[in-house]
């Protein structure tokens, strides 16, 4: 093995002063004695260059296929990059979120909906006549064909549990949707269709976020036993939004302005949020090059698990149970004591306070009144006090999680607990497609993990 001294690398100089020697990962394979330097790009190296760390076959452990090349073993992605984004880039120590290189502090409550979605999707801010036609597009998106309005209605009101039921409507509708022209599905098509081809990229984007908006408020009228109400072209996103769920004043027949800025900029906070599980399961799916809404109905069975957006109906369930503040205390010292958990604290990336989160608290500072009125959220409040002065959690960095506050919002605008998750997927549908309009441009190449297998080999049958 080379000096590591000699050529820089541990000292910091190089042999030639006008043009430095690219950082290197220095392996020597214990086993064999052999020498590998791995290249060190943008703090990653490239997984693949340790398969060039061969050994001969251990008989005693043949499925470990040392001859192979070794691999990288990373249970959860805890420290691995699946792929390369200009979109997000969060800094979980500094506590900082930016969207294109631009920080969401200076985003919020400057930028609506529709300027985020564009920033996201197709890199810039848009110019007012861009605004303007993505809005008109978005608005023009033909309203769901009375089948897909069957599909929802085929689902009881009276189902054991009416949160699943949602969700199994949501992604019913989507195949509805999805199924209504299948010469948009590439395995029916037999050829690729959106690889590469940026027109049909954008066609299906615009179709996908103005049909999920018109599912999301359909299923909510049949859930809750209203009427849906076509979308109006001279109105917002979130305006037609709001308008197709019946969530309206009654004065004017049309949604309260507070409300719907509070939401602009609640959805300008949570648009994305770099590779989260259901981002990482609608670029799975999406790496095999099917239509968009396969995707994402992926991405909506990610979100629905206890440990992603599921997490927020536990939360509740949990406040739920407290049942009130004077009860707060005891819940503390069970989850102190290891015999409960809370859910809505804590972040796999965050080591400081969510940047997000003083934002959204002001949101909620401005709904003092509807939260005064609201039982579930006075323990939520409570519950948040107690453990910001508690040094267990304070000691541990267990703060409050963005998305448990943002589903606070929605809550004290009157949205039923079991349909947060609906209304976060369509905050997040901006984010998705940003990620879905870079996978088509770059490379295919469908994502396939390895594993380790542990299991028996070549056992006799009896």
């Amino acid at each position: 093995m080379p000096d590591i001294a000699s050529n820089g690398a541990r000292n910091g100089t190089s042999q030639h002063a006008d043009k430095p020697e690219p950082p290197v990962l220095h392996v020597v394979d214990s086993r064999t004695g052999k020498y590998f330097p791995i290249p060190i790009v943008r703090n990653a190296i490239n997984a693949s260059e340790f398969k060039k760390l061969k050994s001969p076959e251990d008989p005693a452990h043949p499925e470990d296929q040392n001859e192979q090349g070794i691999r990288v073993f990373d249970p959860g992605y805890s420290n691995t990059a699946v792929s390369e984004s200009q979109i997000t880039y969060i800094d979980g120590l500094k506590g900082t979120i930016q969207y294109r290189g631009y920080n969401i502090e200076n985003i919020v409550g400057k930028k609506k909906f529709i300027d985020t979605a564009h920033l996201l999707i197709w890199g810039e801010w848009p110019t007012p006549e861009e605004a303007k036609s993505l809005q008109e597009k978005l608005s023009s998106v033909p309203v769901l064909d009375e089948s897909v309005f069957k599909v929802i209605q085929a689902f009881p009101l009276t189902a054991p549990s009416p949160n699943s039921s949602i969700i199994g409507m949501m992604i019913a509708a989507l195949s509805a949707v999805q199924s209504s022209q299948m010469d948009r599905i590439p395995a029916h098509a037999a050829k690729n269709l959106y690889l590469g081809n940026p027109k049909a990229v954008d066609d299906e984007i615009i179709r996908l976020m103005g049909s999920l908006s018109m599912i999301t408020a359909a299923v909510y009228c049949h859930h809750t036993g209203r009427e849906f109400t076509p979308p109006r072209p001279e109105l917002s996103y979130i305006e037609n939004f709001l308008l197709m769920m019946g969530h309206v004043e009654s004065t004017t027949g049309l949604p309260n302005p507070q409300y719907v800025d509070r939401i602009e900029r609640l959805w300008v906070l949570i648009a994305d949020h770099e590779m989260t599980c259901s981002t990482a399961a609608f670029l799975q799916t999406a790496s095999s090059l099917p239509d968009v809404f396969s995707c994402m109905i992926s991405a909506l069975s990610a979100l629905y698990g206890p440990l992603h957006g599921g997490a927020i109906e536990v939360a509740y369930k949990n406040f739920e149970e407290i049942g009130s503040v004077e009860n707060v205390a005891a819940k503390i010292e069970r989850v102190k004591a290891g015999k409960e958990r809370l859910y809505g604290y804590g972040h796999r990336i965050y080591r400081v306070t969510d940047p997000r989160f003083i934002f959204i608290r002001q949101i909620l500072d401005e709904l003092k009144e509807e939260i005064a009125r609201n039982p579930l959220l006075k323990v939520a409040f409570e519950v948040d006090r107690v453990a910001s002065e508690d040094e267990y959690f304070v000691s541990r960095k267990l703060r409050p999680n963005a998305d448990l506050f943002a589903a606070l919002v929605y809550s004290a605008m009157g949205f039923p607990t079991e349909f947060i998750l609906p209304l976060s997927l369509l905050s997040r549908t901006q984010g998705f497609m940003a990620h879905w309009k870079e996978a088509m441009s770059s490379t295919a190449r469908i994502w396939r993990p390895g594993q380790i297998y542990t299991g028996h080999l070549n056992r006799e049958m009896a």
